[in-house]
């Protein structure tokens, strides 16, 4: 039941209004544009053009204007259609077999002749892809079936992008500000709580990411584009990339399809990138299902319906002992043993593990022909899946207590009438889901904390993972989207308005069961613990009461209108001027009056400004009409599409993830309490895994503390400005597109500790002021009101850019072979990467030497170098039959990652990760080593440490300086993915096919090849530098001991291996 306030519901009623009678955020159409001539090049007027979609029956007719102009909108995509133009005294004129691209407005010239004149030819002049503006990757059903893929995902095929990354990014912008849509509505993970296994690449920002789970079969799936910089004003609510899909239909044919992919040990690689072992047996991962599309009535009423069922089976790897972890399996039976003999703690396996996830997908589709006039089509989505959670790398090793189920329901349902007026047409969408996450840890004992264990320049965990003791996610969500479309002359207008209503129920609580942090394996067993963080309730603490009562309970609005004009200016120049208007709304967060009552810093501005004052803070969030202005033109150079230069610039406005929200709702500083004891290794008092975290932290004098996470006044949702412009040039058939796209920050994201006195002073070898110490007050700094254990706020900011130039060729030839190759470049650069799902997180990893006023620097989805290839032939037999070999080639220059402190820093501040002073010679490495009796003298280790430094092409650069944020890369990934279909055609239409992918080839043709390298993204891709702090506090200069750190990224173990899938499948 939605409960939104009067101010947002009236909004709703006001746009809905304002459209209901003349009137998607996402395009689900396609249109045709043309003009109707004589022989003698004379305009026709009157002319009836007709448009039948020759599967469905379904017809779409208009009237050609004055100037002979027509414009049929809002047609379903796809084909064949079949074109008639006629007229009186003219000859009918029909063409067949023409497809409309998803999102396509292709312009034809009709040339019919009078009914005296022998016609020798039929004239039509078509421009196949649209007149387009911006950067847009289109995929149609045809183009899905060559892309080699194993998880037959919607973001594999987004791949192809140019300027998209692996991890599904797009302009170097992060991957949360990816909007997708599936049938013109949202299929967003909106909250955002969907993490990426292992942390080597991003996620696909849908629902059912956590539980690996693809949220539609691809065999739902007609089209797919994906939009990186478009200038049509229906597309909105991203900043990074817009992917569009629309589902198939029933036809006026029965069709189906039965199919079954799969893998196991037996057609997998071994372990090339580490001990060369097997996989183990017991590894699987089988997709099967079907569809039927079918008439209810011919012409009329159409069916479509799939069903897909998922089951895997996948091992861990970098288990205790093996090859390149951080941990051998002495030390994790020790820990073991001390766990369950003091105690009575099982922290799960340390040696081999496997995880597993399934899924149940259900998709119906159903098609209404109403009249020649209108075509209702209603469809549901439901998805059951779920999966277990356990994520170990070359830098961080958790036990299997950490491992946790997660059970996601996802249901939608989405209606869409579209309805032709003679010269104008409407699309009315109304959409509606329901979507549930729960996470169940898989301990004995839930209440046991997270245990973060510094070890070999990596972390071992243990216990229950913090994000998943308290985890109950509902999600309501409710869109109307209308938009109105006709035609004058040379314009095409559109109004319309798409509009997102969400229902919130937060249920989730940080470290309710504590995170407790240790500085060493000694330090551990021998309970000298370092850092003790957590949450709980000041009215009722039980785990079950809280999972059943969400404290946090919110709605959300998203209020779009636009209008846009498309003017074919003259025959060459297509020009498409628009304006968007979005608001967004919110309830407001309970003010606490600790809040209110915190005193202004005195020496505020000395390194950092918050973007509100805690004492002025109104939790009044959103409210401000964002205005997005927009121009795409398109200039046909010869009159011939040749030569295209096109182009535009505009405003976009995206959206945050509410889980951020969340946090402002649940850590309002009333409901729950906050402790945070940090740097008391050999001054604390108890023993905290035997004490619990909260009695720990009350005995060292954190008793009834609270932490605030504050939204500044006026945020704003994110904006960007982005402009391209790219020439198309078409020479012999061969394709040459180079494009350019720049995008420059208008609002983007900060997220800062404002209860952190700005009170610093500097160490001795930091002569620029470059890193400021807040002094001690406390163990992480002064506080401004000493009730908040923390205090966070989220504000914007105008600092960002980012640029990619992109060169693509491809081309089809008529033997059946097609390739296309492209190479782009781009840099990006921002304050921070806002990958992680709370303010704290956000803030306490941006590693920054001033944490309140980070500065501006390479970003976490820096694309530099990437080359995309696909190719694909087929030879077609006599009977039928064909065989299809197609490929995909990937390069892509180094992900960037962070040398610095892991899990801690040395600025006296609460972060998990730090930038450090690189030493400038063995001399002065000497005087801030100490001696150790395993590592050797402080020279010694100085001798060593600056080898390593001298040893590496980035650390070598910034001796006698700090590092930087993303200033190291790991090397490149490449490989080539494969995919091989035969077809077999039998008797009344029906066909069998069976087909091999073939993923990392390269590593099959060599074992030395196909290597993936990430940066684990636990600590925000934070490298250790080897460097160990001995002392404490803010007095003296720090000093350390040095060890050669592990590798500062990870091999994929298993994307590193090539893999197989063989499929089989039966069409009718």
């Amino acid at each position: 039941m939605y409960n939104f306030s009067q101010k947002a519901f009236g909004l709703l009623i006001f746009v809905f209004t304002l459209f209901a009678f003349n009137a998607t955020a996402q395009v689900t159409t396609a249109s045709l544009a043309g003009k109707v001539k004589d022989s003698k090049g004379e305009e026709i007027p009157g002319a009836s053009v007709v448009l039948v979609h020759t599967p469905t029956g379904t017809r779409y007719g208009v009237a050609t204007q004055l100037d002979g102009n027509f414009v049929l909108a809002n047609m379903n995509p796809g084909g064949p259609y079949t074109l008639s133009v006629s007229f009186v005294g003219f000859k009918p004129f029909k063409a067949e077999n023409l497809n409309l691209t998803l999102g396509s407005n292709p312009s034809v010239n009709i040339v019919i002749s009078e009914e005296t004149t022998t016609l020798t030819e039929v004239v039509v002049k078509a421009d196949k892809g649209g007149t387009r503006t911006g950067s847009v990757t289109s995929l149609n059903e045809a183009a899905m079936k060559t892309v080699p893929t194993i998880s037959r995902s919607l973001t594999d095929m987004t791949k192809l992008t140019p300027q998209g990354s692996s991890s599904n990014s797009f302009a170097g912008t992060n991957f949360r500000y990816n909007n997708v849509t599936v049938d013109g509505t949202i299929n967003n993970d909106a909250i955002g709580f969907s993490p990426s296994l292992g942390g080597q690449s991003g996620t696909s920002g849908m629902p059912g990411s956590s539980t690996r789970t693809n949220p539609i079969s691809l065999d739902a799936i007609q089209d797919v584009q994906v939009y990186v910089a478009p200038y049509d004003v229906k597309i909105g609510n991203f900043t990074g990339g817009s992917i569009n899909a629309v589902t198939r239909t029933g036809t006026n044919q029965v069709k189906g399809s039965a199919y079954a992919y799969g893998r196991n040990a037996l057609i997998t690689g071994p372990n090339n990138a580490g001990d060369g072992s097997k996989i183990p047996s017991d590894y699987s991962d089988i997709q099967t299902g079907f569809r039927v599309g079918l008439p209810i009535i011919k012409n009329k009423l159409f069916w479509f319906t799939n069903e897909e069922i998922t089951r895997r089976n996948e091992p861990l790897f970098y288990g205790a002992g093996d090859q390149g972890t951080i941990i051998d399996a002495a030390t994790a039976n020790t820990i073991s043993s001390f766990l369950k003999t003091n105690y009575g703690f099982d922290p799960g396996a340390f040696g081999a593990y496997s995880i597993n996830s399934s899924s149940n997908k259900f998709f119906n589709r159903f098609d209404w022909n109403i009249s020649d006039k209108h075509q209702l089509s209603i469809r549901n989505s439901y998805v059951a899946s779920e999966a277990t959670n356990l994520e170990r790398d070359a830098s961080n090793f958790r036990f299997g207590s950490m491992d946790f189920k997660q059970v996601n329901r996802t249901n939608s349902t989405v209606a869409e009438l579209k309805s032709h007026f003679g010269s104008s047409s409407n699309s009315f969408v109304l959409g509606y889901s329901d979507i549930r996450d729960t996470r169940e840890p898989s301990s004995a004992n839930p209440a046991f904390p997270q245990v973060e264990i510094a070890a070999n320049g990596g972390t071992i965990f243990l216990g229950n993972e913090r994000e998943a003791t308290i985890f109950n996610m509902k999600q309501k969500t409710f869109e109307i989207t209308d938009n109105f479309t006709w035609f004058k002359g040379n314009h095409t207008f559109l109004i319309g308005t798409h509009n997102e209503l969400y229902n919130i129920n937060y249920g989730f609580v940080n470290s309710w069961n504590g995170r407790v942090a240790y500085k060493s394996v000694a330090d551990f067993l021998a309970g000298n613990v370092n850092r003790v963080r957590g949450s709980y309730s000041f009215t009722n603490n039980d785990r079950e009461t809280i999972l059943n009562n969400p404290y946090a309970t919110f709605n959300v609005g998203l209020y779009s209108i636009y209008a846009q004009d498309e003017i074919q200016v003259t025959d060459k120049l297509k020009l498409s001027p628009g304006i968007r208007f979005d608001v967004a709304s919110t309830d407001k967060p309970t003010l606490s009056p600790q809040t209110s009552a915190t005193k202004v810093d005195p020496n505020a501005g000395t390194t950092y400004t918050a973007g509100t004052p805690l004492n002025q803070v109104s939790n009044s969030i959103f409210g401000q009409v964002l205005v997005s202005p927009r121009l795409g033109f398109n200039y046909d150079v010869n009159g011939d599409r040749s030569t295209i230069i096109r182009g535009g610039s505009g405003i976009f406005t995206g959206r945050i993830p509410f889980a951020w929200l969340g946090y402002a709702f649940y850590n309002d500083g009333v409901g729950f309490g906050s402790f945070d004891v940090n740097n008391v290794a050999g001054k604390n008092v108890g023993d905290v895994l035997k004490d619990g975290a909260k009695t720990f932290a009350f005995n060292n004098g954190q008793k009834s503390l609270t932490q605030v996470d504050a939204m500044a006044n006026n945020f704003k949702m994110p904006q960007v400005l982005r402009s391209s412009l790219a020439v198309d040039h078409t020479v012999d058939g061969y394709k040459f597109t180079f494009e350019g796209i720049y995008t420059k920050t208008i609002n983007d994201l900060k997220f800062q500790q404002v209860n952190l006195k700005d009170s610093v002073k500097y160490y001795t070898y930091d002569v620029l002021k470059q890193m400021p110490i807040y002094l001690s007050g406390g163990a992480t700094g002064q506080k401004l009101n000493t009730n908040f254990a923390n205090a966070y706020e989220l504000s914007n900011t105008s600092e960002g850019h980012r640029y990619s130039l992109t060169a693509q060729v491809s081309k089809t030839f008529t033997n059946g072979f097609s390739f296309m190759t492209a190479y782009t470049f781009g840099e990006s650069f921002d304050l921070t990467n806002g990958i992680r799902n709370s303010m704290e997180s956000n803030w306490q990893l941006n590693q920054s030497l001033t944490p309140n006023d980070p500065k501006l620097s390479y970003s976490n989805f820096d694309i530099r170098h990437r080359i995309i290839g696909s190719f694909g032939y087929t030879k077609v037999y006599k009977n039928g039959s064909a065989t299809t070999l197609s490929g995909v080639f990937s390069a892509q220059s180094g992900a960037p990652f962070t040398w610095g402190f892991v899990n801690s820093t040395i600025a006296n501040t609460p972060q998990s990760a730090g930038l450090a002073y690189v030493f400038k010679d063995e001399a002065e490495a000497t005087k801030y080593l100490v001696d150790d009796a395993k590592l050797g003298t402080a020279a010694t280790q100085a001798k060593a440490f600056m080898d390593y430094i001298n040893a590496d092409e980035y650390l070598s650069t910034r001796k006698g300086n700090f590092t930087e944020r993303n200033g190291g890369r790991t090397p490149w990934n490449a490989t080539l993915d494969l995919k091989l279909n035969h077809l077999i055609k039998m008797s009344n239409g029906h066909d069998l096919q069976f087909s091999l992918d073939i993923m990392n080839a390269t590593n099959l043709i060599n074992s030395n090849w196909g290597r993936i390298y990430f940066s684990p993204n636990t600590f925000n891709s934070t490298a250790s530098l080897g460097l160990s702090r001995v002392n404490s506090g803010t007095a003296a200069d720090p000093t350390y001991k040095f060890s050669v750190p592990s590798s500062p990224y990870t091999v994929d173990q298993m994307g590193s291996r090539w893999q197989m899938q063989v499929g089989a499948r039966y069409t009718f």
